[in-house]
């Protein structure tokens, strides 16, 4: 996408919202401007002095490239490439970032920072990764809990167990479950990213998992299971899972508070195969998923009896 602007210092004025809290940052280190009064005034003593280094050449003509833009009520803000469109031009372009707010029928700036790009081992003395590609193989599928909540802050969190897990792993040696919680712990990252999901955090044998989307987590705790069922090199295993939704604290992470604690003794009480969900996230599914008759559990440290549905997926 690309925006061109053409205008002299009256034009540039025009669009500085009159914010007290409006900034002007520059490429210079001299140039940071706070308020209307000094960002216009400077801008009609530069642009005068840009002009007239460019002697007869036409007004400045400026180029956005790489647009992109964000509303969020009464603010925008947006991030560009810009350069002058000047024939023979080979200075690199700047990167542009604005702020705006609206005034009356009009968006108008609030914050502007330009800035020439610059190599770290300019600034630092040596080389950083900055390759999107290369950082995202260093970090894997990690992400932030943060983004696993619902814009109401809520969160759909599952745990998983793998039903008997020490007397299989006697069963298989050493090696044989090394290789089997390899592909078990691939599955369940495989099948939580693809259901929106993030793994919180993992032992190998049992996994906790954490979702914006209350069906979203549904679904996946059925692909676990019936992921599961097929097994790996004919190794026969059972998967229980447990599921909550409601508040939870993000922090270091991690998920704290009283719904993960539901959501890991469902897990406990789980059988082998089996999903067990509470009633508050039965309600919120509203008949989107089959349900089995619901049963009525004491769950370790919390009071009263809660009511507990299976989710079925066979």
């Amino acid at each position: 996408m690309k925006k061109t602007f053409a205008g002299d210092a009256g034009a540039f004025v025009d669009i500085i919202a009159h914010h007290p809290g409006s900034i002007l940052i520059g490429t210079d280190d001299e140039e940071w401007y706070e308020g209307f009064e000094a960002i216009s005034a400077i801008l009609r003593v530069q642009m005068p002095e840009i002009q007239e280094l460019r002697g007869n050449e036409p007004p400045i003509n400026l180029i956005f490239e790489e647009v992109t833009a964000w509303r969020e009520g009464t603010v925008g803000w947006t991030s560009s490439h810009i350069r002058e469109g000047v024939p023979g031009n080979e200075n690199p372009p700047m990167r542009l970032t604005c702020v705006f707010h609206e005034e009356g029928a009009q968006w108008r700036v609030v914050q502007w920072h330009a800035s020439f790009p610059l190599s770290n081992e300019a600034v630092l003395g040596h080389s950083l990764t900055t390759s999107v590609d290369e950082i995202l193989a260093l970090v894997g599928d990690y992400v932030s809990p943060t983004s696993a909540m619902a814009a109401d802050g809520n969160v759909t969190i599952i745990f998983t167990d793998i039903v008997g897990s020490a007397a299989l792993m006697e069963a298989l040696g050493e090696q044989k479950w090394l290789e089997f919680l390899g592909w078990h712990s691939e599955v369940v990252r495989r099948q939580t990213a693809a259901f929106g999901g993030t793994v919180v955090k993992g032992q190998g044998d049992g996994f906790m998992l954490a979702f914006p989307a209350i069906g979203s987590a549904a679904a996946c705790a059925i692909g676990l299971q019936r992921a599961s069922s097929a097994s790996l090199n004919d190794v026969k295993f059972q998967l229980r899972i447990g599921i909550h939704c409601g508040n939870a604290t993000s922090e270091g992470g991690d998920f704290f508070g009283r719904t993960v604690v539901i959501a890991a003794r469902l897990t406990n009480e789980a059988g082998g195969g089996e999903i067990l969900v509470s009633q508050l996230l039965q309600q919120n599914l509203e008949g989107a998923f089959p349900m089995g008759e619901p049963k009525s559990l004491t769950l370790k440290g919390l009071n009263g009896e809660h009511t507990v549905y299976p989710l079925l997926w066979k």
